[in-house]
């Protein structure tokens, strides 16, 4: 009998899962390697869990896998201007789990991929030396990690923070909070009795922004967390060539391809259409460049709204936003967005990579 084709993927994620998934499917003999000890990511970041606007449905018809069972919907997702509060509509959104846990998304692919024959390298990671020699059409799903960005000499941008996980007692309770020390955010999500809580900007965290930012989520939440350790990665939302399926003769997975919104950072739903694309990359290389282009057309717009309007006019004011959502009212401005935000309509101002129900990138 013939040999089987190879292909080698670098990165266990959920997106270099879903392509091996594919790919074994089509008959190929699969390899993958990651750097880690074990599949879910890299440990600074997982376990984790993941709020996100996603049509679980549709992206699991669109990649062949059913991962739906892994997506449970958000009940209540707060957004906190300083002391100002409000409700985020929540219809189509959901939270998931990433990790090595049982109840984990990478858990669901990692054991499909397991038993149709996909072959796993731990602790073998993606080295410099060794990028020039890659067979042509090796899956390259290295996730956030600034090295490989560096490496590989992907414009990215870096995000510095604070990271808080483990066991909560509740689940589906989502929250972010806005303020002026920080670009980004802080933000918690829960589900299967499991919290991921992270604040973040592109700019160093001082513990000063983190007291207050716990001094915060207690009064209003009642929660507290004290097991808070630094973080921090690459994001490939730094230039309008970021989105990019083949680079080198190499085939790019996941967030590394430009699979991220611009806007709110939002991954989950791009890198796992990105694991489906990249598998088709190898057997219809001109199919999946139009399958990328068509999930990125929204990317250059949205960076633009991100770098150009809301870095320096918007988010630095929280206290206008806070007045604002005041004088209109917290209560009529949540009814207002809940006219806006349902499952059958789109949000111009984000490009979600992926079936997401505020994206426009389907």
């Amino acid at each position: 009998m013939a040999s089987k084709q190879e292909v080698t993927i670098y990165g266990a994620g959920m997106s270099g899962l879903v392509a091996a998934i594919n790919l074994a499917r089509e008959g190929y003999a699969v390899t993958v390697h990651d750097r880690e000890k074990e599949y879910g990511g890299d440990p600074m970041y997982n376990p984790s869990t993941h709020t996100t606007p996603i049509l679980p449905q549709k992206v699991s018809d669109y990649i062949g896998i059913d991962i739906t069972p892994c997506f449970k919907p958000v009940i209540d997702c707060p957004f906190y201007f300083h002391d100002t509060i409000l409700h985020f509509p929540v219809s189509g959104m959901y939270t998931v789990e990433r990790g090595p846990r049982e109840s984990s998304l990478d858990t669901l692919l990692y054991k499909q991929a397991v038993e149709l024959g996909v072959t796993f390298e731990w602790k073998s990671p993606l080295r410099k030396q060794d990028v020039a020699s890659l067979a042509p059409g090796t899956i390259i799903a290295c996730g956030l990690t600034t090295e490989v960005y560096e490496m590989l000499g992907i414009p990215h941008r870096k995000w510095y923070g604070w990271i808080s996980r483990g066991e909560c007692g509740f689940d589906g309770l989502s929250w972010i909070w806005f303020d002026e020390e920080i670009t980004e955010y802080g933000y918690l999500s829960s589900v299967n009795n499991y919290y991921f809580d992270l604040l973040f900007s592109i700019n160093p965290v001082s513990k000063q922004t983190l007291e207050k930012y716990k001094e915060a989520i207690k009064r209003h939440q009642g929660v507290e967390h004290d097991n808070w350790q630094p973080g921090g990665g690459a994001v490939p939302v730094a230039d309008p060539s970021n989105p990019q399926l083949i680079r080198g003769g190499n085939i790019y997975c996941g967030t590394i391809a430009g699979s991220m919104d611009p806007m709110g950072w939002f991954g989950i739903t791009g890198a796992i259409i990105s694991g489906k694309i990249a598998a088709m990359a190898v057997t219809d290389r001109e199919g999946a460049q139009r399958e990328q282009a068509r999930f990125a057309k929204d990317f250059n717009s949205r960076l633009f709204i991100k770098d150009k309007i809301w870095y320096p006019y918007v988010r630095p004011y929280v206290g206008r936003m806070e007045k604002s959502i005041n004088l209109i009212g917290a209560k009529r401005m949540e009814k207002i967005l809940a006219a806006i935000i349902r499952e059958d309509r789109h949000l111009p101002i984000f490009g979600i990579q992926g079936f997401a129900h505020i994206g426009t990138c389907y």
